[in-house]
């Protein structure tokens, strides 16, 4: 009796602790109006039968975990991407979008059978694509390989941590050939399933079609279509070669500064160095984010705890006006829920201002520290000196410790770029006219 209480209690606070967890959320207008709420499920729709037997000769072969697909994604030879997985009125809209005047086209496709060939056709055409940018990306990792020796490098997570670097990059000569020969079986399939498809007879809905539907023009606007939603994917294969490069160069440059053999004092100094300028970049991209968020108006999830904790007096002063018959009493509800909104959107705004304030702060100690170290590098080193004719080796080692530092700013300016860029292509668009008239920058 004793135990089944506790099993009741502890469920019952699991389903609290699940009840009270905020989803992910955007806001809609203005930080001032405090309209945050979770986004509309969309229905993922299933695709018919014959569409996957046509891209992946056979049953779906992606029906295993949540997990376990999301890790293969873009490993998955057979994996439909979401943008095909749409309805049938989406796909029309989206063929419409990706060529001039393909309206005329689109609007022949009448039937579920007519959309559902195209369908199969775009699938082929993106599993095509798809392979010949995995052969690009692959390909450029063995150019690489054999132009610069690139290949892959790896220290312990202990040394990458003492010394503010990823401790792996890169991928071995035997892996990048094995993975080529497997692009090149799968290029072979995939051209070999669209070939075989376009030697089909065509369904009776298209070819009894008069006039005739212009395959050619068909054909170029799935391809831009196929193109346009790899457009990510294509960026992320981009992204990839550049960190090999900053990856490799800073492992490079790292082992550079220790191959000089500076004593124990200089180490020490020198990644205290290093450390500071981490923490300094790691703060900065931190201040970028949250000035990112107030202008496009995107407000981090922690903010939701907010919303949901003043639920209740929204549901209460919803009622009360309801209720309440008095014109006037009506009215002033009204004015006191909007100056609530604004001075709440208010809040939000200066908890923002108060984070970015208090990373700047932050920013400016860890500069202090780099400074100070490096000033004490250096007088350690010109004490050095006078015990040591060997003067150029401490110019070679200052050298090689500035160049390290300058590839560090380089590469965390760069990662702060592409994730800015990332979180504006999720960002609601931003709004000119919010901070100048009653929004939250309002005095």
């Amino acid at each position: 009796q004793h135990n089944d209480n506790k099993i009741k209690k502890s469920t019952k606070r699991k389903r609290k602790a699940v009840s009270t967890r905020a989803p992910p959320t955007r806001i809609h207008e203005s930080l001032s109006q405090l309209s945050i709420s979770p986004p509309s499920p969309k229905k993922q729709k299933i695709i018919n039968n014959e569409v996957e037997e046509a891209t992946t000769s056979g049953p779906s072969q992606i029906k295993g975990s949540k997990c376990k697909k999301e890790k293969n994604l873009h490993n998955d030879f057979n994996y439909v991407p979401d943008y095909l997985k749409v309805s049938n009125r989406v796909l029309k809209q989206m063929l419409i979008s990706s060529f001039d005047n393909a309206k005329d086209i689109v609007k022949r496709l009448n039937s579920k059978e007519k959309i559902n060939y195209i369908r199969q056709y775009t699938c082929l055409i993106h599993r095509l694509l798809y392979v010949q940018l995995q052969e690009s990306q692959w390909k450029y990792y063995y150019d690489i390989g054999v132009q610069e020796n690139i290949w892959t490098g790896r220290v312990s997570k202990k040394w990458a941590a003492m010394n503010s670097m990823n401790y792996t990059y890169g991928r071995s000569k035997h892996l990048i050939l094995q993975r080529l020969k497997k692009i090149q079986q799968q290029l072979q399939q995939s051209s070999e399933a669209l070939q075989n498809f376009g030697n089909q007879p065509l369904p009776r809905c298209l070819s009894d079609m008069n006039p005739p539907l212009d395959f050619t023009k068909m054909s170029a606007m799935v391809t831009a279509l196929v193109r346009k939603g790899q457009h990510k994917l294509t960026q992320q294969f981009e992204h990839n070669k550049k960190m090999l490069i900053l990856e490799s160069t800073d492992h490079r440059l790292v082992k550079n500064v220790h191959d000089l053999k500076p004593n124990k004092q200089q180490i020490r100094s020198i990644r205290n160095i290093w450390k500071a300028i981490y923490n300094k970049k790691q703060m900065e991209e931190q201040i970028e984010i949250l000035k990112h968020r107030i202008h496009s108006n995107c407000l981090p999830p922690a903010f939701n705890l907010l919303d949901y904790s003043l639920n209740k007096i929204d549901k209460i002063l919803t009622r009360s006006k309801q209720d309440c018959t008095n014109d006037n009493d009506s009215k002033q509800k009204t004015i006191l829920a909007a100056r609530r909104l604004k001075k709440i959107g208010r809040f939000k705004y200066d908890l923002l201002e108060l984070s970015i304030a208090a990373g700047e702060q932050k920013v400016r100690y860890y500069d202090k520290i780099a400074k100070k170290e490096k000033k004490k590098l250096i007088t350690m080193s010109e004490k050095l000196k006078k015990n040591n004719t060997n003067s150029d080796m401490f110019k070679q080692l200052i050298e090689a410790i500035d160049a390290r530092e300058k590839h560090m700013i380089l590469r965390a300016d760069y990662i702060t770029k592409q994730k800015l860029k990332s979180f504006f292509d999720e960002a609601p668009a931003s709004q000119d006219d919010i901070m100048n008239n009653d929004g939250v920058g309002a005095n």
